[in-house]
């Protein structure tokens, strides 16, 4: 198996008949590069070269990124819609937890971190279904759409925020709910839209604004914060 490099990190290679052109990706500081089968490693080398700023400037960011994520187990307060909800954690045999006004009460064995964040992914989620379930149905009720939706379901993915089908199913990734509500507005906005338009077309983002005026801010915010979004 050929074996590429760059700054002596390895590089994975993928090769595939039906691609017609060379593409360099990086993901989680993964280098990846697709190509098709008749390329040469000569070739491929030659273009890894011609990308080096643009890798070091990548690679940068996404380390920057890392040191960014946030602990929630040790952190006080969560993001939730827009506020600061405070974080109170219980120690006991009762497992759970219980949301009151500004506060969140967690109900844990101990503090571990993976035990807590898997209480906060409950929590998360549990208020992702109402919420986010609501919200939609009221936007596809608005407008007239409600024949074009026949699923919501809900996942916590890598690479998207939202997903819909051809066959009218939505899925959200239910962390957006650490963002403010007009970027979770948005990300509804965006996928409703795609009832309509199963496309990035024009016409799907002249949708996308008649519902959300200020989608481009909130899509630009997504961008810029969705790797704090996190657990």
């Amino acid at each position: 198996m050929t074996q590429l490099n760059w700054q002596q990190q390895p590089i994975k290679l993928v090769r595939s008949n039906k691609r017609k052109t060379i593409g360099l990706y990086v993901k989680e500081r993964q280098i990846e590069v697709r190509a098709p089968h008749h390329v040469a490693v000569s070739e491929l080398t030659d273009f890894i070269h011609s990308k080096q700023q643009w890798l070091i400037k990548v690679l940068a960011e996404q380390a920057q990124q890392i040191t960014e994520k946030p602990d929630f187990s040790v952190r006080r307060h969560i993001p939730f819609i827009g506020k600061q909800l405070k974080v109170q954690i219980v120690q006991g045999n009762k497992l759970g937890w219980r949301d009151e006004d500004e506060r969140l009460i967690l109900y844990a064995k101990n503090q571990e971190k993976n035990h807590i964040h898997h209480l906060l992914a409950d929590f998360y989620l549990t208020k992702a279904k109402y919420v986010l379930h609501n919200k939609t149905l009221d936007l596809v009720s608005t407008l007239n759409w409600q024949h074009k939706l026949t699923d919501i379901r809900f996942r916590r993915t890598k690479t998207k925020w939202g997903h819909c089908t051809a066959t009218g199913r939505i899925q959200y990734n239910w962390l957006i709910l650490m963002a403010p509500e007009s970027v979770i507005d948005y990300l509804i906005a965006h996928e409703v839209s795609h009832l309509k338009h199963l496309n990035h077309s024009e016409q799907f983002w002249q949708q996308v604004q008649a519902i959300h005026p200020s989608y481009q801010l909130d899509r630009k915010w997504l961008k810029d914060n969705g790797h704090t979004l996190v657990l």
